[in-house]
């Protein structure tokens, strides 16, 4: 499924636009819908100038660091790193950044836009959208379930923006994907091509 594609508008041009410029490209979709395995396809192409940010790479820096604890109890300091990191890889100089995110929080979305913004960047925005049965199978694929509750409100805001995209009230530049049609993806879909090449 593929809905529409396009360029976000994230508002009047920045100070820094003329000068930097740059695409973000976020990757949404429930936790455990294939996010991670698409970035790291993506990365792998070996595309000079493409950064990718992913919150499975903090956890890993943790555990590579010696910290031996469940998950659940990690969690909140591996998002407030990963977030942090975000930013500040969004308002540098990395041609391309290609963030992974559940992208249900509107107040996260609003600062990830308003720093994109800040940055002279244009944002491509690609939702993954995957049953939540096969997103929770994901979870237990990694070995990083996310609490029933959590997994509700992201499903319920995750409904609430494909509902908004397909009703025209989302942001104009989305490209919505399931999961056989995520596998094709590449960068150059993502940055070279015309709206509406990816539905061929």
């Amino acid at each position: 499924m593929v809905v529409q594609t396009g360029t976000v508008a994230t508002g009047a041009p920045g100070p820094r636009r003329a000068a930097r410029g740059g695409v973000l490209v976020v990757v949404g979709g429930l936790p455990g819908s294939g996010k991670t395995t698409l970035l790291r396809r993506l990365t792998a192409e070996g595309r000079p100038g493409v950064v990718g940010l992913d919150s499975e790479d903090v956890a890993a820096r943790l555990h590579d660091a010696g910290l031996r604890v469940p998950y659940r109890l990690v969690r909140p300091l591996v998002h407030a790193w990963h977030r942090v990191r975000v930013l500040w890889v969004v308002a540098g100089p990395a041609p391309v950044v290609v963030l992974t995110d559940p992208w249900t929080r509107p107040g996260w979305r609003a600062v990830v836009l308003r720093a994109a913004r800040w940055a002279g960047r244009s944002v491509r925005l690609v939702l993954l959208d995957a049953p939540r049965e096969l997103a929770e199978s994901g979870q237990t694929a990694r070995g990083r379930g996310v609490p029933a509750q959590s997994m509700h409100r992201h499903a319920t805001r995750w409904s609430a923006l494909l509902r908004d995209v397909e009703s025209g009230t989302g942001p104009a530049a989305v490209t919505v994907v399931d999961r056989l049609r995520a596998d094709r993806l590449t960068v150059a879909d993502l940055l070279d091509r015309e709206p509406g090449d990816l539905r061929s």
